[in-house]
This record gives structure tokens, sequence and C-alpha cells, in this order.
């Protein structure tokens, strides 16, 4: 393997690392960002609230 093939592999490597790393983080956004509010499904006494990312747009 030439330092060529293997400088644009590790390129290409990394572009993947790094959009995966993005569609994961934006995939657990979004999962975030549609949980029910805290405050709706809270039934205990000392509960506490936390907001989705909903909540603060």
């Amino acid at each position: 393997m030439t330092i060529k093939t293997r400088k644009y592999l590790m390129i290409f490597a990394l572009c993947a690392f790094a959009t995966a790393l993005y569609g994961t983080a934006a995939y657990r956004a979004e999962q975030a960002r549609q949980q029910p509010g805290m405050a709706a499904s809270c039934n205990h006494g000392q509960c506490t609230y936390s907001a989705t990312l909903s909540a603060l747009r």
C-alpha cells in the first residue's frame, strides 16, 4: 500500500467517523425532543423536572 493510498484511506475513515458521530448525536437529540415532558408523566412526590429540547425552543 502506497503512502498516497494510506492517506486517502485515512481521510475517508475520518470522514466516515465524523459522519457517524454527527448522525448519532442528531438521532439522540431527536429522540430526546420527542419524549413527553417530565411534568406530564411524573406522579411521584419527589419529582425532578427536566426540560426537553422542544421546551427550549
